[in-house]
């Protein structure tokens, strides 16, 4: 027997006829997607504009004349130049295994140098460094919360170095006989104040599991209303996360600490060394205090993520500094910027290349389960021959 269609005489509702899907509104008519590239355009135009316009003003000196020093530059010199920026990799790397137990140093300078071409190249790119570290470590089989406590103590050592360093730089240029202008004292000040309060945050959370109930709260009323505001309302459980990720960042801060202290201080004192020379060979003669207060203060404005990576905003807080402080003008740009070639420009082909590779191994090998993890939450190294023990080409 045929079924009979309902009919107005028909008793109960009629079928449900099921929606069309709404069709996707193309990408030229999405609203976020044109204030991002408004936001992109914005950030590298004003890092070119800083680079090219603003570097030559501040210095007070021609193209003609920043370049002459460039130009005459021996090839053994870039050579070492390039020795010593592959040392202050590796010499970070340590920070990285101390954070992610179970990590070999190989694959530390592959995440390295993969989340640094994401970092220093796109605007905002800090965010998307992390999303790449993240993606390439799950890849490999870490645990979440195993990456997320690395990509937090990661920060928070780079962050302490920063702290760090305009303390001894404005010691040793008060100890010198140097005086600033008062504009890049209060800038380096409320730098260092921010970076502090960071850091404080990090320890008070660390110490106290009410306060880091408190700051779990607070952070996840935050960005749960950013949610509503974008019109994505969702529920976080970032409060009882913090809470839990605690005890496991507490044991990998006792079992890790030295590492990450002495490669994070490695890679401070290669790349002063690198900036030295790099000054040296182009012809600038400065005081030490003077050269460590401009480093700290190029590493300080590293964080400002207004450009990728603070490219332009550090070479033009670093001349100023130089300059105010009695070096030539075209030896301190040339020095600088050539200091920026070799710790900004040269790790864009080396972070191409880790991609690759990661790329290459991921199709070279399946689908890898979690790292174990002990009882105590700490992911386990995976044994020697599987998938996950090693790198291509560690």
């Amino acid at each position: 027997m045929q079924p009979i269609p309902p009919s107005a005489s028909s008793p109960g509702p009629p079928e449900s006829v099921a929606e069309p899907d709404p069709v996707p509104r193309p990408w030229w008519r999405r609203g976020r997607v044109w204030w991002r590239i408004v936001r992109d355009v914005g950030s590298l135009a004003l890092a070119v504009a800083l680079l090219i316009w603003g570097l030559p003003r501040i210095a007070g000196v021609g193209w003609n004349e920043i370049a002459e020093p460039l130009g005459r530059l021996p090839v053994s010199a870039l050579v070492l130049l390039g020795a010593l920026q592959l040392c202050a990799l590796f010499a970070f790397t340590f920070t990285i295994t101390g954070a992610l137990p179970g990590i070999s140093h190989g694959r530390a300078l592959m995440v390295n140098l993969a989340g640094s071409l994401v970092a220093n190249t796109l605007p905002f790119g800090g965010a998307l460094g992390v999303g790449a570290t993240y993606a390439i470590c799950r890849s490999w089989g870490f645990r979440r919360s195993a990456i997320g406590i690395s990509v937090v103590l990661g920060g928070v050592f780079a962050t302490a170095g920063k702290v760090v360093l305009p303390l001894v730089g404005l010691a040793a240029l008060l100890l010198q006989g140097g005086h600033i202008s008062p504009a890049l004292r209060d800038a380096a000040l409320v730098g260092v104040l921010t970076l502090v309060a960071v850091l404080a945050l990090f320890v008070v959370v660390m110490v106290s599991d009410r306060a880091a109930h408190a700051v779990g709260r607070a952070i996840q009323r935050v960005a749960e209303a950013v949610l509503r505001l974008l019109r994505r309302p969702t529920t976080l459980g970032w409060e009882q996360g913090i809470a839990q990720l605690r005890a496991q960042t507490q044991d990998v801060m006792r079992r890790g600490w030295l590492k990450m202290t002495l490669g994070t201080l490695g890679y401070f004192v290669v790349y002063f060394f690198l900036f030295w020379i790099c000054l040296h060979i182009c012809g600038a003669v400065v005081g030490v205090g003077t050269m460590l207060a401009a480093f700290a203060l190029g590493r300080l404005l590293t964080s400002v993520a207004v450009t990728p990576g603070g490219l332009g905003l550090v070479e033009a807080g670093s001349v100023a500094l130089l300059v105010a402080m009695g070096a030539n003008a075209a030896e301190a740009a040339a020095g600088t910027l050539l200091f920026t070639i070799f710790t900004h420009v040269i790790e864009i082909p080396f972070g191409i290349v880790a991609w690759l590779v990661w790329l290459w191994g991921r199709k070279k090998r399946p689908a890898e389960p979690e790292a174990d993890a002990d009882p105590e939450g700490r992911v386990r190294p995976a044994p020697p021959g599987s998938a996950s023990a090693a790198a291509p080409g560690d």
